[in-house]
């Protein structure tokens, strides 16, 4: 099946955007370590936002430079949220909570569950298009745009991708050694317009699915579904990294071919 990829948002340490990922990907620049500045998403009301947990506000971000990158508002889109742990910390608090006697709090509940990230969009851009949230563990990020493509191509509606992981805390961290925050967004659309960055063909594989990661990538990142996809822009980035594939299961992968 064929997309076309409209905006492509990028959030990570030393990569606050599309562009800074799009050179270090070029080789016009080194990748640095410099911490991701404080996310306060913009479309999210200020009782809302105190309310959010850091995922929340993580993903929201990301969607939001994505959104501000294309011309379809985002009433009009369709939405797939994905994450290998979609509510980070607060996981950790709640895991506090009930190894004690406390009482576990009605706000880290609601921030817990995976698909609190795609409820706060809803929210906030008064989004009411098909909403889906996808877990795969490592193997989210393919399967999230696998699930994104499909909808593109079965329904025909433009169709924001996001993948997303935010940081754990000890001990759960020894367990999913996700360190640092990354995201990334996609506009994904049927036809070519006059933002479109790209076309992809995306098929599943019966290949090799343990892709070795870009040598740029900070091992530090190995344990985020999400980083995963920095291959895929890769092809959008290099005229000569024209396909890359992504692990989708033990025995498949999604080869994501520019067109």
């Amino acid at each position: 099946m064929r997309v076309f990829v409209d905006a492509v948002a990028v959030l990570a340490p030393g990569l606050p955007d599309w562009p800074a990922a799009r050179a270090v990907m070029r080789g016009e620049r080194a990748w640095e370590n410099t911490p991701l500045a404080p996310l306060q998403p913009a479309h999210l009301a200020a009782a809302e936002r105190r309310r959010s947990s850091p995922t929340v506000r993580l993903a929201l971000c990301a969607a939001e430079q994505a959104l501000a990158q294309c011309r379809v508002p985002p009433q009009d889109m369709a939405t797939v949220f994905s994450s290998h742990e979609a509510a980070g910390i607060i996981t950790h608090q709640l895991c506090e909570a009930l190894a004690g006697d406390r009482v576990v709090s009605p706000t880290q509940f609601h921030n817990s569950v995976h698909n609190a990230p795609s409820g706060y969009y809803s929210i906030a851009m008064n989004a009411r298009r098909a909403a889906n949230s996808i877990c795969r563990g490592s193997w989210s990020f393919a399967a999230g745009l696998l699930a994104a493509g499909v909808q593109v191509a079965s329904d025909g509606v433009p169709v924001l991708f996001v993948c997303y992981d935010s940081p754990l805390p000890p001990p759960l961290s020894d367990s999913m050694p996700v360190l640092d925050a990354t995201a990334i967004a996609l506009v994904l659309t049927p036809a070519a317009g006059p933002d479109s960055l790209g076309e992809w063909e995306l098929a599943i594989d019966d290949a090799n699915a343990e892709a070795a990661w870009p040598a740029w990538i900070p091992p530090r990142w190995h344990a985020n579904a999400s980083a995963r996809g920095f291959a895929a822009l890769a092809t959008l980035a290099n005229s000569d990294s024209p396909v890359d594939s992504l692990p989708l299961s033990p025995e498949l992968s999604l080869r994501v071919t520019r067109c």
